[in-house]
């Protein structure tokens, strides 16, 4: 995907309902520094996923990025473009980068805690929360997205401690066959919310 500076940019945050219009200030290969036309970045923080989104030619594309800088004085904020592995799963089952918040619970307990997921297959997720767990933790999960709610059993299989928060792989083990239908249709139908979503970009 190319991207050139000065032209614009749609992304998709977990905590705001639209795609929020970016012109790209800045861009290398694993760098990317945007201003949101609004000029609103206090719903940006360190570490937090984003999708964004290119819409040309009626061509439509999408990719992940992570917060990694936010300037308040000048309405900027800055992301790491990561480079995606290619692990034995996901050569089987593609990846969609999203940003979506889970509420979930450790196996026989009632306390909540709640991650924000960056990447989903049908049977895995890459998710970050300030709950510090073990690998091996079982997990009860609610995905709760704009049009479905979907509930899952997970087991984290790996974990990366960041400056405030920590990350995830979590394997997605156990969900009936009504709810892995649903998921699959609402994966495969990711670039067309996009779509839909772009006429109301602001």
């Amino acid at each position: 995907m190319i991207l050139s500076e000065k032209s614009e940019l749609l992304l998709k945050i977990y905590s705001i309902d639209y795609l929020l219009k970016c012109k790209i200030d800045e861009v290398t290969e694993r760098k990317l520094k945007l201003s949101p036309l609004s000029g609103k970045v206090d719903m940006f923080q360190i570490y937090d996923p984003i999708v964004a989104v290119t819409y040309e030619e009626k061509q439509i594309q999408i990719f992940p990025a992570d917060v990694a800088n936010i300037d308040n004085k000048n309405g900027q904020v800055e992301f790491n473009r990561p480079i995606m592995e290619v692990q034995d799963d996901r050569r089987i089952f593609e990846r969609y980068p999203v940003s979506l918040v889970v509420s979930a619970r450790k196996k026989y307990s009632n306390k909540r805690l709640h991650f924000i997921v960056k990447n989903l297959s049908m049977f895995g997720m890459g998710a970050i929360s300030k709950a510090d767990l073990d690998e091996e933790e079982l997990l009860d999960m609610d995905l709760i997205t704009e049009k479905s709610m979907f509930y899952f059993s997970g087991k984290i299989v790996w974990k990366n401690v960041l400056e405030n928060c920590f990350e995830y792989g979590i394997q997605l083990t156990h969900f009936d066959v009504a709810t892995k239908q649903a998921f699959e249709v609402y994966l495969e139908n990711q670039k067309t919310e996009y779509l839909k979503m772009i006429l109301k970009a602001r």
